[in-house]
């Protein structure tokens, strides 16, 4: 039940870093390449904050007390 919901976010935030990894290294405009950047840092951190949830949450499907 989880696995599809689980899936769709991982796809959604890796296009989201593919994203703006493109613009942080294709862009000539400084403050725009800053953006990317900060954002690119923003989703990385969540992406490596969430998984240790995602992995509580999975675990506790498993045993019954989700």
């Amino acid at each position: 039940m989880w696995t599809p919901l689980i899936t769709l976010i991982a796809l959604v935030l890796l296009t989201a870093v593919g994203a703006a990894a493109a613009v942080a290294l294709t862009t000539t405009d400084h403050r725009r390449a800053l953006r990317a950047l900060t954002l690119l840092k923003i989703l990385l951190g969540a992406i490596l904050g969430s998984s240790g949830l995602i992995a509580a949450v999975i675990h506790l499907q498993q045993a019954g007390l989700l």
